[in-house]
């Protein structure tokens, strides 16, 4: 009786009439086999065919060949499949650690702290000392402040026109800035006075202006220096070198004047680094100002802003002072917004009325500070 039973080795159907323990050799893959016992008497296997055999498992007369080249492709197909599947399992398994990695960047960074070159304003406020301590390095008791000005019976604004008499012959000539004299570059002298023996140090950048100010990289000053600043001018010279005085090395700063026409600007007309030598050098350019003539801040802040434009480092820092009503409001709105979009560039502007509140001149300051980013405030130079 014929016995049924696949090759260990190729595990192909073999079906011989041999008694138990026979060796023989497979027909397919030539391994030498041992007819197993306990089959003999089994009856024979019914194996539902694939095309091409029959219900026994025996090829059909004339197609034995092409079942047989079938079940090949098959062997193979499955052969690919368990050599490629672990690759694949692998690429995807990498795939999701790479996808799940970024995800986790992407979380961390969009949770870290608001970088230093990113403007905030009024980063030196709560303070009832906006201008700071003028004399921070002379003898004498250290929080002595500057003596209160002279109260001035002047109410007029910017558009009043004037000169600085320096004698009796009615002969104008510079307001000259005490305690700024020769000494002072070398080693302190009078300029400690105003908190400029040094380029200043710290961990990030700051500045203050009458009580407000920013963290900015890139710092302008844009100025007021009309007529109607003569009996004020002093005071606000040295309010401007303790704000220059407080920069830091790692910030840039420059100076612009104006009153009509071309605007005055602390040389070399371009940002420069808040070092002591410059510093030193402002001080003495700021002694060479004479306030006169009419309020046009337009040309000034174009200069601003083409200054900020080339600058290199992030945060940009604008103080735009005035003692009074401009000429053509709507032309320095529409100037500024034209200059300065809205956006990541956009240069933070604080606005300052010196002197005295009309509702207008106040009114516009407010909207260019908020429309900038900044923020206003009125300076009573007589308080």
């Amino acid at each position: 009786m014929a016995v049924d039973f696949r090759c260990e080795k190729c595990g192909k159907l073999l079906s011989v009439d041999a008694p138990a323990g026979t060796s023989l050799k497979c027909p397919h893959c030539k391994a030498k086999l041992v007819v197993p016992a306990g089959l003999a008497s089994l009856p024979k296997p019914k194996i539902a065919g694939r095309p091409g055999q029959r219900g026994d498992g025996e090829p059909d007369e004339g197609e034995g060949g092409e079942g047989e080249e079938e079940e090949q492709r098959n062997d193979k197909l499955y052969g690919v499949l368990a050599y490629g599947m672990p690759w694949v399992i692998s690429a995807f398994l990498h795939i999701g650690i790479f996808l799940l990695a970024m995800f986790i960047v992407f979380v961390v960074a969009a949770v870290q702290p608001k970088p230093v070159g990113i403007e905030i304003p009024d980063a030196l406020l709560n303070t009832d000392n906006p201008g700071g301590v003028m004399n921070p390095g002379s003898g004498g008791d250290p929080n002595m402040r500057a003596a209160a000005p002279v109260k001035s019976n002047s109410k007029g604004f910017s558009k009043r026109e004037g000169k600085v008499a320096s004698d009796a012959s009615g002969e104008t000539g510079n307001i000259d800035l005490i305690g700024l004299g020769g000494g002072g570059a070398a080693g302190g002298g009078a300029l400690a006075e105003f908190g400029l023996v040094g380029g200043g140090s710290g961990s990030g950048p700051k500045s203050g202006f009458y009580g407000s100010g920013g963290n900015a990289y890139q710092v302008v000053y844009v100025i007021d220096r009309s007529g109607s600043m003569i009996q004020t001018f002093d005071y606000l010279r040295k309010e401007m070198l303790t704000s220059i005085g407080t920069l830091k090395d790692v910030q840039d700063f420059h100076v612009i004047f104006y009153a009509m026409g071309t605007p005055v600007e602390n040389p070399p007309k371009q940002l420069i680094a808040a070092n002591r030598n410059n510093k030193v050098a402002a001080a003495e350019f700021l002694k060479g100002v004479t306030p006169e003539g009419q309020t046009d801040p337009v040309p000034a802040m174009q200069r601003a802003f083409q200054v900020l434009q080339g600058a290199k480092k992030t945060g940009k820092l604008i103080y735009l002072l005035s003692d009074g009503l401009f000429p053509d409001n709507a032309l320095v709105l529409k100037t500024i917004k034209e200059q300065n979009p809205p956006g990541p560039n956009q240069a933070m502007i604080n606005t300052y009325l010196y002197g005295e509140r009309p509702k207008e001149a106040e009114e516009v300051m407010q909207k260019i500070a908020t429309e900038n980013k900044g923020r206003y405030k009125f300076v009573n130079p007589d308080e």
